[in-house]
């Protein structure tokens, strides 16, 4: 079988601006009480909300005559404080009851996201926007989304600037800011929704975009590997089950972006899951910002996210695989594109190759060293010596490649591709190709694999498949 493929493509990103404006608020008109009786809250830019808040029974002060406004508030008292702004459930004063309990069941009752992690844990500014959109909405929202939402609705203008990055989703809350956001959401909406939410599976393998690392091995265990990125973080490859492949972009031990191409129950926040077409996935998407349709993906931005559909184009533009980030990870480092990241493209061209052939019941390949040794070497060639080929400028064949690293092979084939961005985009590409890369990866005659990387010269990156049966 001397099939020789190649495939040429060169992926240029458009970088996404915004002008981005500064929402200010003003303070509430009405004068509840004397912040200046607490001794700590003298001119304080809250101290106005801090008296509403004393007004309104939310807070009260400490018994030294402060109110620590800069004190971090925890998921109870956020929740507790929340529920006492619309008068909505009550403490109950019976001996050895917790507190916080009536109020975390009126959440529970209407499906409000709660964290995993105890309730006295500090609160992510994050994790208060979450909890803020889907009370006021009574629908699921991604933390990314539910700050967009907070910023376009001007609950929020954010810590730094009005946007989901100026928002600060890491940062602490503390007490002022969680009071500025009660009443200022107070203003926008009257009531909050009394609507259950029904949780729609956003997560992939039970992970969510910014949740912890340790909640990632809690739930997962450890990864397979832990490859770097062009990205900046590092993608924890969880291969166990090649049915199940998934990859989690991990930076400052917190999950920033994800891709399957095997997540059945996988959804996107708009709807979007593996195995619908992309026409049906347009439809679903609102507000998209920068689309990018190609031929074998489409992406888009929305809610502080970059998603892209890469999909199946001989199978009826059915969308076969995911990737989800944070936007302000989402753009590549040129910097970052050295020799450490061939071995960890090498390594996911393999896995995405058998993942691919998984879900269709195909055998997977073995990985093969004196395979993946001709590959390397061919695509360093490719890369040193400026050509894109199969045959080298020396006339030595794929066939003559692998004999001469001693690979013994009854069939053999090669792809080869130069230019994508990385290797899952690679990888669908030769999906997506009517020449014979297709059929060289979903061939059930080919047993072993070996794959080679090279970065630099005039592509960034040259990427070759050896294949063989012995």
């Amino acid at each position: 079988m001397h099939q020789l493929n190649k495939s040429v493509s060169a992926i240029k990103k458009g970088g996404i601006t915004a002008v981005l404006l500064l929402l200010a608020f003003s303070a509430p008109t009405r004068t509840f009480g004397e912040a200046t009786a607490f001794k700590d809250t003298n001119g304080h830019w809250a101290g106005s909300y801090i008296s509403w808040a004393v007004d309104q029974k939310l807070a009260l002060g400490y018994g030294d005559g402060s109110f620590k406004p800069n004190n971090l508030i925890n998921e109870a008292e956020f929740l507790a404080m929340l529920l006492r702004t619309y008068n909505l459930a009550v403490e109950s004063p019976s001996t050895g009851s917790v507190w916080s309990k009536p109020y975390y069941d009126y959440a529970n009752n209407h499906g409000w996201p709660l964290s995993p992690s105890p309730q006295n844990k500090e609160l992510r500014r994050g994790e208060a926007a979450l909890l803020l959109a889907s009370a006021a909405n009574g629908k699921a929202f991604t933390e990314q989304s539910a700050i967009q939402w907070l910023l376009d609705e001007k609950i929020s203008n954010g810590r730094t600037s009005a946007t989901v990055t100026g928002f600060s989703p890491d940062g602490k809350l503390t007490r002022a800011e969680a009071l500025t956001f009660f009443y200022n959401l107070k203003q926008h909406s009257k009531t909050l929704s009394d609507a259950k939410i029904i949780k729609t599976n956003h997560s992939l393998g039970g992970i969510s975009l910014n949740e912890t690392l340790e909640k990632l091995q809690n739930t997962l265990g450890k990864p397979s590997r832990i490859d770097p990125s062009e990205y900046g973080f590092s993608w924890h490859v969880y291969r166990s089950s090649y049915s199940h492949y998934m990859m989690f972009g991990v930076q400052n031990s917190r999950v920033v972006a994800l891709f399957s191409n095997a997540g059945d129950d996988w959804v996107s926040p708009s709807g979007v899951k593996i195995g619908q077409t992309i026409e049906s996935a347009k439809k679903l998407v609102k507000n998209a910002v920068s689309p990018e349709h190609k031929d074998d993906y489409y992406a888009y931005t929305i809610g502080g996210e970059q998603i892209t559909l890469f999909y199946d184009s001989q199978d009826a533009n059915k969308i076969a695989g995911i990737m989800r980030m944070n936007q302000s990870v989402s753009k590549p480092v040129k910097s970052a594109y050295a020799s450490k990241l061939e071995s960890a493209f090498e390594q996911q061209l393999f896995d995405l190759a058998n993942a691919e052939r998984a879900i269709r019941g195909i055998p997977l390949l073995q990985w093969d060293k004196l395979a993946a040794a001709s590959a390397h070497s061919h695509s360093s060639d490719m890369n040193n010596r400026d050509f894109f080929d199969h045959t080298n400028p020396d006339g030595s064949s794929p066939f003559d490649r692998m004999k001469a690293k001693g690979v013994i092979y009854h069939s053999a084939a090669e792809n080869i591709a130069a230019g994508y961005s990385n290797s899952i985009f690679a990888h669908y590409g030769w999906l997506n190709s009517k020449s014979g890369h297709r059929e060289t990866m979903l061939d059930s005659k080919l047993k072993r694999l070996g794959t080679g990387i090279s970065v630099g010269g005039s592509y960034q990156t040259y990427y070759t498949q050896n294949f063989y049966t012995p």
